[in-house]
């Protein structure tokens, strides 16, 4: 909120700048939501919903990577700069970001948001948590962070981010990768000074737009990696090394072959074969079915059609028992969205 958001807007147009289709691709892309009420209380109502399913005293509202392209050619943006004061049209994402954030707080939670949203020109409402991911910003956000009096979590891209290249180049990786270069001493040496600014912990990300490969793909790109982010979160600068690190990962590494766990070894193979490994995947990955089945996509909501969704959805959740708490939240939600519909003044598009 509110980038990232083509997929709302290509549902719901009323919300969106210009006209907005289902992507084909992923990324940072130039569709915004327009800057409104009711785009504001649509943001609200969703957050609402899907915090029921988030058990938390933290709720992530986003703010990255917000392009100002349509809002520049927009006289509804223009007209929204006006009424809020704003002198920049950065503003707009930090008023609508505000919005975001106070809907957050009214839950009796606590938001969270990525680093851009302290730099639009519109202060972050008291208490926010800022998660710092660009290693550019530097010593720079740590320091505004601070002066702001926000908490913050270190995962930068340089040290955090598990869909890079495991080897230079990719030239040693079973796999692809978006590209970069994060082996496991570089996470295991992630920084934790906060140059005054409270560190409430670390985070490593593994986008799953980069992950062809299935369940294999995803454990031979998080481990041993997400080990090292492990320690290094928990020890700080207590950490024992890496050299120790490694002596007690090769000592493990029997255990996780044990739990068919397709780890990243030493010489950068898969630590399953590769019929092994797939396997594996086939047993772990819960959602092909959906794809067996051939499951389209649902376009209309009249009665029948939505009862036929929520036959399907507790048909496919029910395979997760291990997650039954989660299922049975997610059922109630969709069967409240069913029978109130879609939020107040929006239709989705058929």
């Amino acid at each position: 909120s509110p980038g990232h958001i083509q997929a709302v807007l290509a549902a719901y147009p009323e919300l969106g700048n210009v006209g907005a289709k289902v992507a084909t691709q992923f990324g940072a892309l130039e569709h915004t939501m327009k800057p409104s009420e009711t785009s504001m209380h649509f943001i609200s109502d969703v957050i609402g919903e899907t915090a029921q399913l988030v058990d938390s005293g933290y709720f992530h509202v986003g703010g990255d990577e917000v392009a100002t392209q349509q809002w520049s050619r927009s006289t509804v943006a223009r007209d929204f700069m006006a009424s809020h004061r704003l002198r920049r049209v950065e503003g707009i994402a930090g008023v609508m970001m505000q919005n975001a954030i106070n809907a957050v707080k009214h839950l009796g939670r606590r938001a969270v948001v990525w680093d851009e949203a302290m730099h639009n020109g519109v202060p972050l409402p008291p208490g926010t948590v800022v998660m710092l991911w660009r290693p550019e910003m530097g010593v720079n956000n740590l320091a505004k962070a601070a002066q702001q009096g926000h908490a913050v979590v270190m995962c930068p891209q340089d040290r955090s981010y598990l869909d890079q290249f495991q080897s230079p180049h990719g030239d040693h990786d079973a796999f692809g990768a978006i590209g970069g270069f994060l082996n496991t001493r570089k996470v295991y040496e992630l920084d934790f000074n906060g140059h005054g600014a409270k560190v409430l912990g670390g985070q490593g990300q593994l986008w799953s737009e980069y992950i062809s490969g299935g369940v294999r793909e995803l454990d031979y790109k998080a481990w041993p990696r997400g080990a090292a982010l492990a320690e290094a979160t928990w020890s700080g600068r207590h950490r024992p090394g890496f050299g120790d690190f490694q002596r007690r990962l090769e000592l493990l590494q029997p255990e996780l072959r044990r739990m068919q766990v397709n780890f990243r070894d030493a010489d950068g193979q898969q630590a399953l074969s590769t019929a092994k490994a797939i396997e594996v995947h086939r047993e772990r990955h819960i959602g092909l079915q959906v794809r067996r089945n051939k499951a389209r996509p649902v376009r209309h909501t009249r009665h029948g059609d939505t009862q036929a969704l929520l036959a399907h959805v507790r048909r496919v959740a029910s395979t997760n028992a291990a997650d039954a708490s989660k299922r049975h939240g997610a059922v109630a939600l969709l069967q409240r969205l069913l029978k109130g519909g879609a939020p107040k003044g929006l239709k989705a598009r058929r």
